[in-house]
């Protein structure tokens, strides 16, 4: 079995994949019925809509930040605030999820794999270049360097702290530093059309591509319509977003504290 073919088969076992559709499906879908052109929204807007929301969509999946359950129980106004009925009702339930930041990058772990979020212009999955990324996704990137070990990283590449003496390492130096991580690092890339509100939804391990080549040691399309999880490698099935723009969701619950000193909850005070 290939390292992408056992990390598909851990995650879809666990339910990951399937958690990971839906929130796909959830973010992308509100960022769509969101977008306005016409009000000067434009292609970056979307992005990050839909970045941040997939964020969100995983934390109510996995019941983390907000969403976790307190001593008082888990408060499900919050966890499905803002959810179209649909989604409500196919929200999943995964344990065994750990949010693990690094780097103020958002990152969820689950055994020993763990995947960072990152967008991607719709169409152009195999043109990233992971050397204009983030400090931390090129780190990412980098230890997936077995292909060319003796490529070099300039300094400044990666995001371990350095002296004053700014020394050029290789791959091959980064990746014995870790060869005692045992945590697989993999790379959730999503985007959405602008033009037509089509997605794209991929996990794959990432490969700095400073040399100029392929972005990817593997990849994998978690979209449903191709045939199964992850059954197509490197090509994505696109799929069109269900609401339309403007498509109408329940509002947050508010709750109306009561006035210090009695009366009525929400009444003002009266003026002295």
């Amino acid at each position: 079995m290939t390292e992408d073919e056992k990390v598909i088969s851990e995650l879809t076992e666990g339910g990951i994949v399937a958690a990971l559709r839906w929130a796909a499906a959830s973010a992308h879908a509100r960022a769509w019925a969101d977008f306005d052109p016409e009000t000067g929204h434009n292609q970056t807007v979307l992005g990050i809509a839909a970045h941040t929301l997939l964020a969100d969509r995983q934390d109510r999946a996995f019941r983390l930040e907000k969403y976790i359950a307190t001593d008082d129980g888990l408060d499900r106004d919050v966890l499905l605030a803002g959810l179209l009925s649909p989604e409500q009702d196919s929200l999943p339930n995964v344990v065994g999820v750990e949010r693990v930041d690094l780097n103020n990058s958002p990152a969820w772990q689950y055994g020993q794999y763990r995947w960072f979020l990152s967008s991607f212009e719709y169409g152009k999955i195999h043109d990233i270049a992971w050397g204009r990324k983030s400090p931390t996704k090129r780190k990412i990137a980098a230890h997936a360097g077995r292909e060319n070990p003796e490529q070099f990283i300039l300094p400044g590449t990666y995001d371990e702290p350095v002296g004053d003496a700014l020394d050029p390492v290789t791959l091959r130096e980064l990746f014995e530093a870790n060869a005692r991580n045992s945590v697989l690092n993999v790379m959730l890339a999503h985007s959405v059309d602008p033009h037509s509100g089509a997605t794209e939804l991929f996990l794959g391990r990432p490969r700095l591509n400073i040399d100029g080549g392929k972005p990817w040691v593997w990849l994998r399309s978690l979209q449903a319509g191709d045939g199964g999880a992850g059954s197509g490698i490197g090509h994505g099935v696109s799929e069109s977003t269900g609401p339309v723009r403007g498509a109408e969701v329940p509002d947050a619950p508010v709750r109306l504290r009561p006035r210090v000193g009695g009366g009525e909850p929400g009444a003002q005070p009266k003026a002295q």
